[in-house]
């Protein structure tokens, strides 16, 4: 009898008979990262339907935007709260490692900012069904190793990311010369880097290219990524980022335009024409579409920027943060935006338009917090509550706070060092 997780009893399985089944429990031995895309993959792909036409109807539409804006703000202030306790464990492990906190300590605290920056962007390079693995791998593979060999060398970061990351196929698969040549080219700098590398390694196993658009393969977001890096990590990335936003005179457009600038992908020849090692194909190459880099600055940089906002108390940035958010453009939908809009759309009064980022956050977080969980009854949406008291918020046990003004939250004082 083979089972994923042992039962709540400990009577081993039997049969009629009375006689005992072996049983093999698999937990034990399934990779954590494999385990975690599995239960990513049951919660957040297999989209439940949502029983708003079954209810008396929702809020009014100027109401419902209002409230839609609430809930994406408590999404990504979730988010802040997330990177501000990976700063810390960050910060704490930096100085560990140092043994000294005293004339690198500014150092110790740009790395670690850096870093952070780092795996947010990579983390955002995969869709739901790899965002576990790009982040595993941002973890294995830290921005330090790689600026240790040098961002602008492209082959060695792909030789470095692709290997750890288990995507380097073998030479027999490959039945197209150019492919075979590049991926030998690849395979030879992998060989001579990987004895120096001390860190866990992906397996071609733990990254999703089922029901994935070709382009959103992760080969292709990958190798995008490795020619993004000199743009976005040589010098001081978070500084870069910092002079863009508080920039005196910009307009909110300007920045969101400087911003776009540094994701502008510049592929060799090779890329310029694949998506993944198989061979050429009629796919126009690896660039990064707006929508996408739009995606990567409302859940990776403004939620850093926040972050940085909150730590050292800067007012200034705080409220030119909110305004680069609210300067960009509602993102492309999804299977879950398209469900609970469809949702809204058939009860009546329940019309809803995406004017941002922020309110299509709020229909993430509603259907995450209230749709998918059965909580109708408490969802902030619904005209059931006519007696005029809001309903408590789903997460308010977990602490997360909600505030108009965004208030800064107290962090350690290690991350303000």
């Amino acid at each position: 009898h083979v089972v994923l997780l042992p039962g709540r009893t400990a009577q081993p399985p039997r049969t009629a008979s009375g006689r005992v089944v072996p049983l093999l429990v698999l937990s034990p031995f399934v990779d954590p990262l494999l385990y975690g895309r599995w239960v990513n993959t049951f919660r957040n792909e297999t989209v439940s339907p949502v029983q708003c036409r079954r209810g008396k109807g929702v809020l009014p539409p100027d109401l419902l935007n209002r409230r839609l804006r609430t809930l994406g703000r408590r999404r990504i202030e979730a988010r802040v709260r997330a990177l501000g306790n990976r700063l810390n464990w960050l910060i704490g492990e930096s100085q560990a490692g140092s043994g000294d906190t005293g004339g690198n300590a500014d150092a110790i605290r740009r790395a670690t900012w850096e870093q952070l920056l780092y795996e947010c962007l990579l983390e955002g390079m995969g869709y739901a069904g790899n965002r576990l693995p790009f982040l595993a791998l941002a973890r294995s593979v830290s921005l330090l190793l790689l600026k240790a060999h040098g961002p602008g060398d492209a082959r060695t970061m792909q030789a470095l990311l692709f290997g750890a990351a288990g995507l380097l196929p073998p030479l027999r698969t490959l039945r197209d010369r150019e492919s075979r040549a590049y991926v030998r080219a690849l395979r030879k700098k992998w060989r001579v880097l990987r004895p120096g590398l001390r860190v866990p390694l992906l397996h071609e196993g733990d990254w999703m290219f089922f029901r994935r658009h070709p382009v959103n393969f992760p080969t292709a977001r990958l190798a995008a990524f490795c020619f993004l890096l000199p743009s976005l990590f040589t010098g001081r990335p978070l500084s870069r980022l910092l002079r863009i936003v508080g920039e005196q005179g910009a307009t909110p457009l300007a920045r969101r335009s400087a911003i776009e600038s540094l994701f502008k992908v510049s592929p060799d020849r090779f890329w310029s024409r694949h998506i993944h090692f198989g061979g050429a194909g009629k796919s126009g190459g690896i660039a990064l579409g707006r929508a996408r880099v739009h995606e990567l600055i409302v859940n990776g940089i403004v939620p850093l920027l926040l972050l940085h906002a909150r730590v050292f108390h800067d007012s200034a940035l705080l409220r030119e943060s909110l305004t680069l958010l609210r300067a960009l453009p509602a993102q492309g939908e999804n299977g879950v935006t398209r469900l609970v809009k469809a949702a809204l759309r058939g009860v009546k009064g329940g019309k809803t338009g995406l004017r941002g980022p922020v309110e299509q956050q709020g229909l993430l977080h509603l259907y995450g917090t209230y749709c998918s969980r059965g909580k109708c009854s408490r969802c902030p949406v619904r005209t059931g509550l006519r007696r005029g008291k809001s309903p408590k918020p789903a997460d308010a046990a977990r602490g997360v706070r909600m505030s108009r003004r965004w208030s800064p939250a107290r962090m350690s004082s290690c991350s303000r060092r």
